[in-house]
């Protein structure tokens, strides 16, 4: 993407430093520089009643407050976000279930940095809700 800057605010909420760190620099590189960290559920409602996110990237393994109970209370205080989930390989019945409950695509780890970017754009591309998909298995 050009050097546009979006002005949304992204929520990234995984409990390794790491892939938060990593979806931040693929985020970045789409434009988007309003960017929120949290490394657990709970953490990500405290964030989200501050910051009101309109993309947020959930991973569904953490501690104290798992991806799919986030992701339910999530959607209960911003029914307009976009949840993205951040899944491993083998977890297919538990995507299903976050789309079912409001998520509106996923990406698996481990993905890349044009999987961050594809997804961003299509989802920041207007306030929408976009058809639910795999960001990789787009073109």
């Amino acid at each position: 993407m050009s050097g546009k800057k979006l002005d949304k605010t992204v929520l990234i909420v995984d409990d390794s430093r790491f892939i938060r760190t990593l979806i931040k620099r693929f985020v970045t590189a789409s434009g988007l520089t309003k960017i929120v960290e949290a490394e657990d559920g709970e953490e990500a409602i405290e964030k989200c009643t501050l910051h009101a996110p309109s993309l947020i990237f959930l991973d569904i393994n953490m501690p104290r407050c798992d991806g799919l109970k986030t992701l339910r209370m999530l959607k209960r205080k911003l029914p307009r976000s976009k949840v993205v989930i951040v899944s491993a390989i083998g977890q297919e019945a538990v995507v299903k279930e976050a789309i079912e409950n409001g998520a509106v695509g996923y990406i698996t780890k481990p993905f890349g940095r044009e999987d961050i970017i594809k997804i961003v754009g299509r989802l920041t591309s207007d306030d929408s809700p976009q058809p639910a998909d795999k960001s990789s298995d787009r073109g």
